[in-house]
């Protein structure tokens, strides 16, 4: 595992928590889709209900959830590329060759070969 590997991962589980605190924080908007259906008035003049301007903890959110996907896309593009080390299961393919007893030479043929005609 390389350096950067160890920071993206580190930097991951950080907007992770981070996002989920965030979101915690965060007051129930209300009646919301729920006003659309008849449970409440409040939403009547939107389709999801009044938000008004985003607050500082939505736009925060928002940029925890877009490093997350970054960081997501990071981690699967670092998983995906070669790495310096070597393959445990080389090792075992190297020793089992070793092993192997050799394969038994064919038996010969005693009978010739008779040549049917084919139609």
């Amino acid at each position: 595992m390389t350096i950067f590997h160890g920071i993206a991962i580190g930097a991951h589980i950080i907007f992770a928590v981070a996002m989920i605190a965030i979101v915690l924080l965060q007051t129930g908007k209300g009646a919301g889709l729920s006003g659309v259906f008849g449970a409440g008035g409040a939403a009547s003049e939107s389709f999801f209900g009044g938000r008004g301007p985003g607050t500082f903890l939505t736009k925060l959110t928002t940029a925890a959830a877009i490093m997350f996907m970054v960081t997501s896309l990071v981690l699967a593009k670092l998983s995906s590329m070669p790495r310096g080390g070597h393959s445990v299961m080389g090792d075992k393919k190297a020793k089992t060759s070793e092993t192997t007893p050799a394969k038994p030479k064919p038996k010969p043929k005693t009978e010739p070969e008779s040549k049917t005609p084919t139609e």
